[in-house]
């Protein structure tokens, strides 16, 4: 057998997926709107409320609405449980 290196073996380095990664299976699991998912994308690149209204013509108020949302679908209580719980 050929190969180069002692032993021709193969190395496989396992890290934590981004959370952006988990969000898809995140969402079909606990029943994510596609509105409130793309809520959450800009909530994980930080942006505030304000920020994610403008972005998304939405009020403030909108955006608060889904945040809460979402957190009653998943079983958190902030962002930052929710970020923690994309990123575990």
């Amino acid at each position: 057998m050929g190969g180069g290196g002692v032993g021709g073996g193969v190395v496989v380095t396992l890290q934590p997926a981004p959370a952006a990664d988990l969000l898809p299976a995140l969402a079909s699991w606990y029943g994510i709107s596609a509105r409130e998912r793309t809520v959450v994308e800009q909530a994980l690149r930080g942006e505030a409320v304000k920020q994610i209204a403008r972005r998304l013509h939405l009020s403030p108020h909108t955006v608060n609405d889904h945040l809460k949302a979402i957190y009653r679908k998943t079983g958190v209580s902030s962002r930052e449980e929710l970020i923690a719980c994309l990123s575990c």
